[in-house]
C-alpha cells in the first residue's frame, strides 16, 4: 500500500506538473485535473485520499469546487489543501469557511506541503473512514456537478436569509422582553415547527424558564413539556428553586383540561455551552408527526443559537435595569425611580389637569423592633409590609422604598378622598397583621402623610411631596398609627 493518491487541481500545467513530480517522488500516487469540473468528476469517480485545490480556476473556483465536495456524504471527509497565490487574511477566512482544512500560499516550501499532506491524511486514516466503491465517469457529469452547486448555492442563500432576518432582530428595541420573546419564536417558527418554545436562561443559581406556545396544547402536554426541562437541567447539574421561574407566554393557547386527546409530543433540543457548562437551554417541543431533517440539524441548530443570543441580551438588559431601579431588599422601586415617576405624573396631571395624590408612610417605632428582634427580623418587616402596600394598590399605581423604613406611593389620577381611604385600608391592615409567627407574634403600625393636586397649597412638583411630608410629621406628632393632610 502506498502513502495514498492525491488528487492535484490547477489550471496552470507547469503547477501541476512540479506538484504531481514532487508528490510521486515522495511515494504518492498523482491524480491531476485541470479546472473546477474535472476535479469534482475526478473526486467522485476515484474518492482520493487528499485534494490539493487551487483557488483561480476557470468554469467552476476552488473555493466553490471544496464546498461542494464537503458538503456530499461521499467526499465530505476527504481532506482539502486550498493553494493561492493570494494570500490575505479575508482569503484564508473563507477558504476555511468553505470547509478547506488547510490553506497554503503557492510560494510554499515543498516541506510544508509534504508534511501538511501527511499529517491530514494519517489524521483520516485514524478515524477509520471507510471508502466507497469507485464510481464510473456516468455517475456524475458536467449537468450533475453544476445542478449541486446551484442546490448548494439555493442553501446558502437560504441560510444566510433566514440569520440575517434573525440577526436583525438585535437592532429592534430590547426593552419588552415578552416582545423580544414573541418575534424572536416567530422568526424561528419560519424555519422549525413546534408547538411550545422554551427558552432557559441560567446565570449561576439565576435560572428562568419561558414557555411560549404557538399553537393550541393541552394542560397536560404542557406540564409534560415542563417536567422535562425541569429532568433535563437536573441531568445538567442545574439546581431549580423550590418555585421557579417558569413562565408561559400565550397562556390563551392552552386547551381546556378536560381535553383527552392523546399528543405525542418530541423534543429538539439544543443545549447553550458555557465554558463547558450549561448555560443556557432552547427545547422546541413538536408533534411526532412533524420530523426535523437531520441533514439540517446542524443549520437548525446554528439559528436556535442566535436566537438565544438575541432573548438572552434582552433578557439580561432587563435584568440589569430592574437592578437599577428596584431596591435590594423589598424588590419595589428605589427613591430614584420613584422620583422620576413622580415628576412625570405630576407633568402629565398638571397638563391635563387631572388629580394626582402621594402618600409617605413611615414605620412607627422601627428602631424598636430591630433592637428587640434584630436587624434580620426588621428586613423581614420591611419586606413583608411592601407586600402589604403591594396588594393594595392598582396596576397604575408606583410603590418605592423612599430610604430607610419610609415608603411612598405615587397614586394617578386618584383625588384625595380615595386616597385618604387607600391609605386608611393600609394602616388598619399593617396595625391587624402579625409579621412573626405562631410562636412570636410581631406588632407594628405605620404613619401616613397625603397630599393631592390640584390644591391651592400645590403649585408645584416640590409643594407636593413638602406636605406629604408635612402631614406625615404631624401623625407622628399626634400620636402616630393615624393617616393624616393638611
Amino acid at each position: 500500500m502506498g502513502k495514498g493518491n492525491v488528487l492535484v487541481v490547477d489550471d496552470s500545467p507547469l503547477v501541476l506538473d512540479v506538484i504531481s513530480k514532487f508528490l510521486s517522488a515522495n511515494g504518492f500516487e498523482v491524480l491531476t485535473a485541470g479546472d473546477g469540473i474535472e476535479a469534482i468528476e475526478k473526486a467522485f469517480r476515484e474518492l482520493p485520499d487528499l485534494i490539493v485545490l487551487d483557488v483561480m480556476m476557470p468554469r467552476m473556483n476552488g473555493y466553490q469546487v471544496c464546498r461542494l465536495l464537503k458538503s456530499d456524504h461521499e467526499t465530505c471527509d476527504i481532506p482539502i489543501i486550498m493553494l493561492t497565490v493570494k494570500d490575505q487574511a479575508s482569503d484564508k477566512y473563507w477558504g476555511i469557511q468553505t470547509g478547506a482544512d488547510a490553506y497554503l500560499s503557492k510560494e510554499f516550501e515543498q516541506t510544508t506541503l509534504l508534511k501538511t499532506i501527511e499529517t491530514l491524511i494519517q489524521k483520516r486514516r485514524k478515524r477509520h473512514v471507510a471508502k466507497s466503491l469507485i464510481r464510473g465517469t456516468s455517475l456524475i457529469s458536467a449537468v450533475d456537478i453544476v445542478s449541486k452547486v446551484n442546490e448548494q448555492l439555493d442553501k446558502k442563500l437560504f441560510e444566510a436569509t433566514v440569520l440575517n432576518e434573525m440577526s436583525s432582530l438585535v437592532e429592534k428595541r430590547i426593552e419588552d422582553f415578552k416582545e423580544t420573546v414573541n418575534v424572536v419564536m416567530e422568526t424561528m417558527a419560519k424555519v422549525l415547527a413546534y408547538e411550545v418554545g422554551v427558552i432557559v436562561t441560567i446565570k449561576e443559581h439565576d435560572v428562568e424558564c419561558f414557555f411560549v406556545i404557538r399553537r393550541f396544547v393541552s394542560e397536560q402536554c404542557l406540564k409534560e413539556i415542563q417536567e422535562y426541562t425541569k429532568n433535563y437541567l437536573k441531568a445538567n447539574n442545574i439546581c431549580l428553586s423550590p418555585a421557579p421561574v417558569m413562565e408561559v407566554f400565550s397562556s390563551d393557547k392552552i386547551k381546556q383540561a378536560d381535553y383527552t386527546e392523546e399528543q405525542k409530543i418530541a423534543y429538539f433540543t439544543v443545549p447553550i455551552h458555557c465554558a463547558n457548562n450549561l448555560g443556557g437551554l432552547v427545547i422546541l417541543a413538536h408533534d411526532v408527526s412533524e420530523v426535523i431533517d437531520s441533514k439540517e440539524e446542524e443549520f437548525f441548530k446554528i439559528v436556535v443559537r442566535q436566537a438565544y443570543v438575541i432573548v438572552e441580551n434582552s433578557w439580561l438588559y432587563n435584568k440589569v435595569k430592574k437592578l437599577a431601579i428596584t431596591d435590594s431588599l423589598t424588590g419595589i422601586y428605589n427613591h430614584g425611580f420613584l422620583y422620576e415617576c413622580l415628576c412625570k405624573e405630576y407633568a402629565r396631571v398638571e397638563r391635563y389637569k387631572l388629580p394626582l395624590s402621594f402618600l409617605m408612610i413611615d414605620v412607627d417605632y422601627f428602631k424598636s423592633i430591630n433592637d428587640t428582634y434584630g436587624h434580620p427580623q426588621g428586613d423581614m418587616v420591611l419586606y413583608k409590609l411592601s407586600q402589604i402596600f403591594k396588594n393594595n394598590i392598582r396596576v397604575s399605581d408606583t410603590l418605592g422604598r423612599y430610604g430607610g423604613e419610609e415608603f411612598s406611593i405615587v397614586l394617578p389620577e386618584s383625588k384625595l378622598e380615595d386616597s385618604v381611604n387607600l391609605a386608611e385600608r393600609i394602616r388598619r391592615e399593617v396595625e391587624q397583621y402579625n409579621f412573626g409567627d405562631a410562636n412570636k407574634a410581631i406588632r407594628c403600625t405605620v404613619s401616613i402623610g397625603v397630599s393631592s393636586y390640584p390644591d391651592p397649597g400645590v403649585r408645584s412638583l416640590e409643594d407636593l411631596i413638602s406636605r406629604a411630608d408635612k402631614s406625615l410629621y404631624n401623625a407622628k406628632t399626634e400620636g402616630r398609627n393615624r393617616v393624616c393632610i393638611i
